[in-house]
């Protein structure tokens, strides 16, 4: 009976209590999904937009990497627990593991036949004990067909070259993209400059990702699954019509396009929710995003990638806890029915 309302509050595009937010409504825009053309995402794997699927039914080998289980990701066999059929990933890194190593990659990854101009990523999630969400969360990488650099910290790409984001969620357990493209603000100036002397200047310049963060977020559910699913479009070479958005159970949560929303940078952030700090402008339309240089430079690869760090870890643990929380040392994600497509996916029907 639980699996079967479960079922039903994805179909509906609820979230665990019923409710819905967000930026948007839940539509797919009046175009016809790939899951609603395969009910319980029977055949959706041949269909010739798929770039990649895997419900884990098969066991590992669909992905580049790793090709077994490790210290860190299981492939488990559990029809009550599993989202669908028999099997899911799980991914655990506790606490005792932090004390070992101080930073924890717990990944997958795999690299497309192709490379794409467009894409929508489907999957879902479920996270199953209150702990310290990672430090970064999943990763879609852009680039040339020998370009491996996504992910490297503090570091701008080439336009050229490539492009890539995470999608993160914060000790609140809401969502946000983190982004590294060529033409990427830094933290050093109010305005995202590096002029030395600038307004608000931090006399360093230094490149982390930038966020977006749309405002009033219903936290996710825990120990429930939920379906994410994210759009990213490249830009035109010469233009600023790059897209990103995001939704949870077919709910449109945050959009990120020309003239889309109105909100306000400051240093490496886009704040739709209000910017109330000294030297913050007033509210304009976003202005799209310029991804990339050369056409040579398309999505590639996807990464189920939960990155940890040991006291970004400690701080968030020790913040749940001044909460009231009991929070556990096992930091787990579970995982299925991943799917990345040139046409958008929804939720399974």
């Amino acid at each position: 009976m639980a699996r079967a309302l479960m079922a039903l509050l994805l179909v509906c595009g609820c979230g665990g209590d019923g409710s819905t937010s967000g930026e948007g409504d839940a539509s797919s825009g009046g175009v016809t999904t790939l899951s609603e053309q395969y009910p319980a995402d029977l055949g959706l794997a041949s269909d010739p937009a798929v770039l990649f699927h895997d419900d884990f039914e098969g066991g590992w080998g669909k992905w580049d990497g790793p090709s077994a289980d490790t210290k860190y990701l299981f492939l488990e066999t559990d029809s009550q627990t599993a989202n669908a059929g028999d099997k899911y990933l799980r991914s655990t890194v506790t606490t005792q593991h932090l004390a070992e190593q101080m930073y924890i990659s717990s990944s997958t990854r795999v690299t497309f036949d192709r490379r794409v101009d467009e894409i929508y990523w489907r999957f879902y999630a479920r996270f199953p004990n209150i702990a310290a969400n990672p430090h970064h969360w999943i990763r879609m990488a852009a680039g040339t067909e020998n370009y491996q650099s996504s992910g490297l910290a503090n570091t701008v790409p080439s336009g050229d070259e490539g492009f890539w984001f995470d999608f993160d969620a914060n000790n609140n357990d809401q969502f946000n993209f983190y982004v590294y493209w060529y033409n990427m603000r830094s933290g050093r100036c109010n305005d995202g400059s590096v002029v030395p002397g600038c307004a608000g200047d931090q006399e360093t310049t230094y490149y982390y990702g930038n966020v977006f963060r749309p405002p009033a977020q219903t936290p996710f559910p825990r120990d429930q699954w939920f379906c994410v699913e994210m759009h990213a479009k490249a830009n035109r070479v010469g233009s600023s019509d790059g897209e990103l958005s995001f939704y949870v159970n077919d709910q449109l949560i945050g959009d990120y396009r020309p003239g889309n929303p109105l909100g306000t940078w400051f240093r490496a952030t886009f704040h739709t929710d209000g910017c109330d700090f000294t030297g913050c402008a007033d509210p304009s339309p976003f202005e799209g995003f310029d991804f990339r240089s050369s056409e040579q430079v398309g999505f590639k690869s996807l990464f189920l990638d939960a990155y940890y760090e040991r006291d970004t870890a400690a701080n968030k643990r020790a913040a749940l806890i001044e909460k009231g929380l009991t929070v556990s040392d096992e930091q787990t994600i579970l995982y299925d029915d991943v799917v990345a497509a040139t046409k958008r996916i929804g939720c399974r029907r």
